[in-house]
């Protein structure tokens, strides 16, 4: 989780303070922090609400967990 933030921050700052022909050039690892912001190594949400959106922040899960007396844990092993 770490290193996704500190990628996301170098996004950021990429984005505020380099022009596009040095994002380009990958000025300060600027292209490698966008690339890993992006990619996917697989998933990262392990809870799903009952319409298979995944719960993402702890908002959604406390509005489910608040609205819900019965909930179902589903085990599920999927191989891609």
């Amino acid at each position: 989780m770490l290193c996704e933030v500190l990628n996301l921050d170098r996004v950021r700052d990429a984005l505020e303070d380099l022009s596009d022909e040095e994002i380009m050039r990958d000025d300060g690892l600027a292209r490698h922090a966008f690339h890993q912001v992006g990619a996917y190594e697989g998933p990262t949400i392990f809870l799903y609400d009952e319409h298979g959106s995944g719960i993402r922040h702890q908002d959604h899960l406390d509005r489910i967990l608040e609205e819900n007396e019965n909930l179902w844990i589903v085990l599920a092993d999927v191989h891609y």
